[in-house]
């Protein structure tokens, strides 16, 4: 009976070892594939950034709140430096229109022009009165010799008598030069001197200007009343059979009378 009993005591035993062997064995292994799964780590939440952080300003000035020390509190984070501007293109002006050629100036000629300040009013035995003549040379053409001539129709004397020459008057001309009054032709006729019979003058550039001055005088014996004083522009170098407006390319005229005192 004794001997019965420890061997039950034995299997029981052995029993119980094989039971807790195989306990420890499940244990093991599920400790193995705990290991071996992935670990899931749950982070905290993080704590929100403070009020003054969130609410910063861009712009790198100090923030307007000061600290408790007394001193600015510069903002949490520098503002970003402004972009450098773009280089400005600067637009090539485009050139204006080609203006139109000019128009060719219209031709222009010869012309003479007289004035007497005060009029050719003249009394018979007394003082002379001045004039000056004025050539304008036009843009056609340039003239090598220029001459101003004169002339006037006869007047009714006043006796049977024959007439003094010129009509009883003295023309002269002033000498730029010199100063000195000289004389000049008077002719009295009723009919026209052609221009290949004058001869002299002086030059005249295209659209220059000339002024020559004379002076007038009634002689004491002499008709009275009054004529035109006609005044002539010789081309002394055209050929004898120019036309007259090349022999004579201006003209002009003025009023002259004599009286007795």
């Amino acid at each position: 009976m004794a001997a019965q009993g420890w061997s039950t005591v034995r299997r029981r035993t052995a029993r119980a070892g094989a039971a807790a062997g195989a306990v420890l064995l499940l244990a093991v292994g599920c400790a193995t594939q705990e290991d071996q799964r992935p670990t899931v780590v749950q982070e905290a939440p993080s704590a929100p950034p403070p009020a003054s952080a969130a609410s910063a300003p861009v712009s790198a000035a100090p923030s307007a709140s000061p600290s408790p020390t007394g001193t600015a509190t510069p903002s949490a984070s520098a503002a970003p430096s402004a972009p450098s501007a773009a280089p400005t293109r600067t637009a090539t002006p485009s050139a204006p229109p080609a203006s139109p050629a000019p128009r060719p100036a219209a031709p222009t000629r010869l012309t003479v022009s007289a004035a007497a300040p005060g009029g050719l009013d003249l009394v018979r035995g007394g003082a002379a009165r001045e004039f000056a003549v004025t050539l304008a040379g036009g843009n056609v053409r340039a003239y090598t010799a220029l001459k101003v001539v004169f002339q006037m129709e006869m007047m009714i004397g006043e006796g049977p008598g024959p007439l003094p020459a010129g009509n009883g008057f003295v023309l002269e001309r002033r000498d730029p030069s010199s100063g000195v009054w000289r004389p000049v032709e008077l002719r009295v006729a009723n009919d026209v001197q052609p221009h290949f019979l004058f001869s002299g003058g002086a030059p005249l550039a295209r659209e220059a200007m000339r002024t020559e001055r004379f002076r007038i005088r009634a002689g004491a014996e002499g008709p009275i009343g009054s004529l035109p004083l006609m005044i002539r522009v010789v081309d002394t170098t055209a050929p004898p059979s120019a036309p007259a407006e090349q022999g004579v390319p201006a003209r002009t005229s003025l009023a002259v009378a004599a009286r007795r005192a």
